[in-house]
């Protein structure tokens, strides 16, 4: 059975709703003030998600769940039709911490959230006696992560980050690789354009043998450059620069020689 607004504000003038305002009572339920938003760069007093993001959230109040009864945190009906999703754990009678859960952007628009409005409420379930919670999160008053799972769970979860670093280097190495054969095609064409050019107009094969290693060089090192911002492949990138700076070099002395 739900705890009544009689009940919650017991709760609150006892003690075990720590930090609670009569203002945030409901007819059964509590609603939560956000203390900070825990983002990959640490604390936060604002968070965008964008489609499919998640933030892990914190509560300004700290719950000592009294025996014979369990929290339950729900997500506020606004928030529900403004495109969020809530995870969040059943607190267990004897449970002291701060009330953290994740909320999880599943529209398909970005959400501004900030610590200015609720995004929780906590309602208080009766349960009949038994034991009391001491468990690994049991007083939480600072969000820990894992906590004693990390040996566990950890793996896991690297496992995925690397998984997504080798989807990204798979992306770079796409979109560097259609780059470079845009630097191709176009040097082909800059060299067959050019060849042309100096073959109508009769210049000798010295001059046209130095324009051609100009074009070569300069797309070399263009491609270099490519490889080097988008792919990040060193070993390319070194071997292209060598090659191109060859043909500029090359083209240089013959001109000069040609001169």
């Amino acid at each position: 059975m739900l705890l009544s607004d009689k009940g919650i504000n017991d709760l609150v003038d006892s003690g075990a709703i720590e930090g609670g305002r009569a203002s945030s009572v409901g007819p059964v339920s509590y609603d939560l003030a956000t203390l900070c938003f825990y983002t990959r760069g640490g604390k936060a007093d604002r968070a965008e998600l964008m489609p499919g993001e998640s933030v892990f959230v914190g509560s300004e109040e700290v719950l000592h769940v009294p025996s014979g009864l369990a929290a339950r945190v729900l997500l506020k009906n606004s928030r529900i039709r403004q495109g969020l999703a809530l995870d969040a754990p059943l607190y267990f009678p004897g449970h002291s911490t701060r009330v953290f859960f994740r909320v999880t952007n599943v529209s398909a628009d970005a959400v501004a959230l900030d610590c200015s409005r609720t995004i929780a409420q906590v309602a208080f379930e009766t349960v009949q006696e038994g034991t009391t919670y001491d468990g690994a999160f049991a007083g939480e008053f600072d969000f820990r992560g894992l906590a004693s799972y990390s040996d566990v769970l950890g793996p896991q979860v690297r496992e995925l980050d690397a998984k997504r670093d080798e989807v990204a280097g798979i992306e770079r190495r796409m979109y560097g690789n259609v780059l470079a054969l845009f630097a191709v095609f176009a040097a082909i064409f800059t060299l067959v354009n050019v060849s042309a050019s100096s073959l109508s107009t009769e210049c000798s094969p010295a001059w046209l043998v130095t324009v051609d290693l100009m074009v070569i060089g300069g797309f070399s090192l263009l491609a270099s450059a490519i490889e080097r911002i988008v792919v990040r492949d060193g070993r390319a990138t070194k071997a292209l620069v060598v090659i191109g700076g060859a043909c500029v070099a090359a083209s240089v002395a013959l001109a000069l020689i040609v001169r």
